[in-house]
Parts: structure tokens; sequence; C-alpha cells
């Protein structure tokens, strides 16, 4: 058991004994402790027999087992509303530490078991919560499958608060996927949502969602003002997860404007944050965020390295967008390095992955940065595809700034061609 397991472990035994109380899990926790220390001894004595593995090679970690255990306890003796809400908590201990996979699956018995018994108010916030995570894995149809129920239950119960997180989210697929008009309209209908039914927390969460639309078309100030208001609440709300993603947000828009040193510090919050709540992704961000300053200062070994960390913790999670992105940014590095070949293999491979994803904006950048290399190598052809490729992306998307650009790289290729005719 690593140590974040131990950690994620230990929140949900405490959250489970809210519900069981302090003796059932004193109890549970010596049984289980028991078990292990006689499966143990099983183990050894068979270790020792000729041909066999050790003991240490066959004992398996018993956290899954014991939370499978853990669950049994719950479900023979509480009452079925209170099961479902330990089940919640425990989705909920598992997404905040960025494991989605388990929490998916636990959100997933939640849908089940709501059903079953009409349970509406469990199934529309396993809904909800699933398909937040399916968004993050960018799982588009699958997400948009579980929000859009979700609304509907939500609807039929007059539920404004939930009705605002779903717009939220789906605001969110909406600009991974670069389709910012749509971010836009779910962002400012679960903003009214959220002042109606005064939820701040996640009114700063809109908040923060809408300075990342204004970041990607150019309106960085904007941004860095929405930005400013999302902190205030979620410092004031002692959300430290939110708070993290805040600054990294607010270190992209200092990026953007080339305000390095302003950048670094806000990167080296959002680290300071997520290390604190543990947050593979989070730190992986801040990491990535790093690298494109270096990057930009000519740091090239520095930045290179910070890449590799990042990746390493978006591999933890499996965040196959960030996976995407880091490779995008390995690629620019290696490209100022003149190790062309490589830089090539980390550009398709994120195109590969941002074309699987359907994540537009993403492959905009990633080609037009295979174009810049195309065309530093003289390659005038294969320039110019993949800078028109890259104008599709940013006009599907809607996305002015990156859009003139790639239109100003084109005329100088047009040029560069002309004057070499």
């Amino acid at each position: 058991m690593t140590g974040n397991d131990k950690t994620i472990y230990k929140e949900i035994l405490q959250f489970a004994e809210l519900y069981c109380g302090p003796k059932a899990i004193v109890e549970f926790r010596a049984d289980q402790e028991n078990a292990q220390r006689t499966e143990r001894r099983v183990l050894e004595t068979v270790g020792s027999a000729p041909g066999s593995v050790s003991a240490e090679q066959e004992f398996v970690s018993q956290e899954y087992g014991s939370l499978d255990h853990l669950l049994t306890l719950c479900q023979s003796t509480l009452k079925e509303s209170e099961y479902l809400q330990v089940l919640l908590g425990i989705g909920s201990i598992y997404k905040s530490h960025g494991e989605f996979d388990h929490a998916e699956s636990i959100f997933g018995r939640v849908i089940v078991y709501g059903q079953k018994i009409k349970s509406d108010g469990f199934t529309t916030e396993a809904l909800l919560h699933r398909g937040d995570i399916y968004s993050r894995q960018g799982k588009w149809m699958d997400s948009t499958r579980d929000l859009v129920t979700c609304r509907a239950l939500s609807e039929k119960s007059g539920d404004v608060s939930t009705l605002a997180k779903v717009e939220n989210i789906l605001g969110t697929s909406y600009v991974e996927q670069g389709f910012l008009t749509e971010a836009r309209e779910s962002f400012t209908k679960a903003l009214r949502s959220a002042e109606r039914s005064n939820q701040r927390p996640l009114t700063a969460m809109i908040f923060m969602n809408l300075g990342i639309v204004h970041n990607i078309i150019g309106n960085w100030n904007e941004a860095l003002t929405l930005y400013q208001r999302a902190l205030s609440l979620f410092e004031e709300s002692g959300e430290l997860t939110r708070i993290a993603e805040v600054h990294h947000n607010i270190g992209m828009s200092h990026l953007s404007k080339k305000n390095y040193l302003s950048a670094l510090r806000s990167f080296d919050r959002s680290l300071e944050f997520s290390s604190l709540v543990k947050n593979p992704g989070l730190i992986g961000i801040a990491q990535l965020g790093k690298a494109n300053i270096y990057l930009q200062q000519n740091d090239l070994a520095l930045a290179l390295a910070l890449c590799n960390q990042a990746l390493r913790q978006f591999k933890l999670v499996d965040d196959r967008l960030s996976i995407a992105d880091t490779y995008k940014v390995k690629g620019m590095i290696l490209r100022e390095m003149k190790e062309y070949e490589s830089a090539t293999t980390y550009f398709q491979s994120s195109i590969r992955i941002n074309t699987e994803y359907n994540s537009l904006l993403n492959l905009g950048e990633t080609y037009y940065e295979l174009g810049i290399m195309e065309k530093n190598r003289k390659r005038w052809i294969c320039a110019t595809i993949a800078l028109r490729v890259a104008k599709q992306c940013f006009e599907k998307a809607g996305v002015l700034v990156g859009l003139d650009e790639v239109c100003h790289q084109l005329n100088l290729l047009e040029k560069n061609v002309k004057g070499e005719s």
C-alpha cells in the first residue's frame, strides 16, 4: 500500500466512523489486522516449501479487500439512505485524490442502488459526480449522458443548486473541446443558478472557469480579474484544491502576458497547495506551467526536467489530455534543441491523443508548434499543411488570438516560398 493509499484509506475509515460509530470501526480494524496476520503466517509456511515464492511476493495489500469488507459492514448495519451516503462520501474521497477509476466505480454503485430503490436524490448526486469524472477524463459522450440525465432529474425536483453544477461541468467540457461559445453560454446559466441558490464556492468556481475562457481568447486582464474574485471566495471557504487551481490559472494568464516572475510565483503557490492535498493532476499542471516559463527563457534543460516530472504525475492518474499537453511542450523544447526527429515524435503523439478526445484547442496549438518547426527546417509544404490544420482548429474553436498568429505565420511562409522560387 503506497503512502497515498494509506491516506485515502484512513480518510475512508474516518468518514465511515461518522455513520457506524467509533466502536464498530475499532472492532472492524482489529478484525482486519488479525486476518492479515493469519494470512501472512500461512503464506510464510507456503514460502518455505521448495520452489515456492516468498510470502512477501504472495501477500497482496489488503486495502481493496478491506474496503469491500467495510462496505459489507456498512450495508448490513446502516439504513439504506445512510449506506448510500457512505458510498457517496467514499467516492468523493477517491475523487478528491484524483483516483478517478475507483471513484467512478463507487458512484456507479450508488446510481444502480439509487435507481433500484427509486431514490432520485442519491442518483442525481452520483450522476453529477460521475459526469464530472468523465469530463475530466475527456470522455465527452459519457459525461454528457450522465449530466443530461442529472439535469432532467434536477429540473423535475426544482434543484437549482445541482442545475448550476451541471451547467458548470458542461461548460468545462466545452472549453476542453474548444467550443468556447457554448462554454460561455453554459457558464452564464450556471452563474445565474449559483447566485440564485447563494452558492458562494460554486460561484467562485464559475468565475474561475469564465476566467479560463477569457484567457483563451486573449482577454488576459479580464481573466485575472475573474480569477481574483474566485480566489477571494475560495480562501473564504478554505478549499485548498480550488485555491491550487486558481493560482495555476493566474499563472497561465501572467505567462500569456510574458510576466514570467509573476507567473512563476503563481505556479509555485499552486504547487504548494496541490502538494498539501496530494493531488497528482494539480501537481503536474503546476510543474508543466513552470516548464513553459523556462522554455520561454531558453533554460531548456530545466524545462525538460519539469516536463518529465509533470508527466510522471499525469500518468499516475491517467490524465490523457494533460499527457498530450506535456508531449506538445516536450516537442517544443526538443525543437529548440534542434532534435527534430524526437520533437516530431512528441508532436505526433500529442496530435493522436487530442484527436482521440476531439480537443480542438489543443490540436490547434500542437499543429501550430509542429508547423513552426517545419518552417524553421524550411520544409515549406509540411509547414503549410500543419499551419492550415491549426487554422481550421482555431476557426472551429473561435480562438481569435491563435487564429491571428497562424494567419500571420502562413503569410510569412508564403513570402518565404516566393522569395526562394
